[in-house]
């Protein structure tokens, strides 16, 4: 079975970065394929990054798709704002997971209440907005921003420990059972530091993958709207 892993702004090495955690989240037998935005934000940050790489992922994997004669059994999409995934979700055939939501329900799983640590101030309305989209705000405990963008965690993660382990403390304070650290650019940054954090830390893609290759597996029909009679 093959999964497609799509990541929506033109930034390469974080791609790169995110099929290895995708693939230590693969089950046996699935093989991973990768496509990257090619146009648009090096990182999505902004409402305008947004509008323009979503039109950057659904062309990416239509251009993806239009080569592999075999297609794929489920996408995940690599960006933390979940861009494009209502729009791959429509317009494909197999489940579409993004990285937030994936991380969301799967916290709910967890916990009672989450909280979410993410990469600079600005992008705290953005991710406030997308929780209440997926109708999860009831249980959320807190959002935390570290004071650095994401290309600046990306270039050096490891001097960031102290600031997300501080992050993640003030959510636990404030009543979160569990983390979630928020942006590509910390994936697989769960592992190194969940020994220092009171409650469990999850990362994008390794739910997102989780969760996508369970719903191919499970072979459902395709969900549409529900028209009135």
């Amino acid at each position: 079975m093959r999964l497609l892993l799509v990541n929506a702004n033109t930034s390469q090495n974080i791609t790169e970065k995110l099929a290895i955690e995708a693939r230590l989240a693969l089950p046996a037998g699935w093989q991973l394929s990768t496509a990257t935005g090619s146009f648009g934000a090096a990182v999505i940050q902004t409402r305008r990054d947004c509008a323009i790489a979503e039109h950057a992922c659904i062309e990416a994997v239509e251009a993806h798709l239009a080569e592999q004669a075999d297609g794929c059994d489920a996408v995940v999409v690599g960006v933390s704002l979940d861009t494009g995934l209502w729009a791959l979700r429509e317009a494909l055939n197999v489940p579409v997971v993004g990285l937030l939501e994936a991380s969301l329900l799967t916290a709910c799983m967890v916990g009672g209440r989450y909280g979410l640590v993410v990469m600079g101030p600005k992008t705290v309305p953005l991710y406030r907005e997308l929780v209440e989209r997926h109708g999860l705000a009831t249980r959320l405990a807190g959002i935390e921003a570290i004071a650095a963008d994401a290309l600046a965690v990306h270039a050096a993660p490891e001097q960031f420990d102290a600031a997300l382990i501080e992050a993640c403390d003030r959510l636990v304070e404030g009543g979160a059972e569990c983390v979630i650290l928020v942006g590509a650019v910390v994936a697989g940054l769960h592992r190194r530091l969940q020994g220092r954090v009171a409650v469990p830390l999850l990362d994008g893609m390794a739910c997102a993958v989780t969760q996508a290759c369970g719903l191919a597996r499970l072979e459902l029909s395709k969900a549409g709207p529900t028209v009135p009679g």
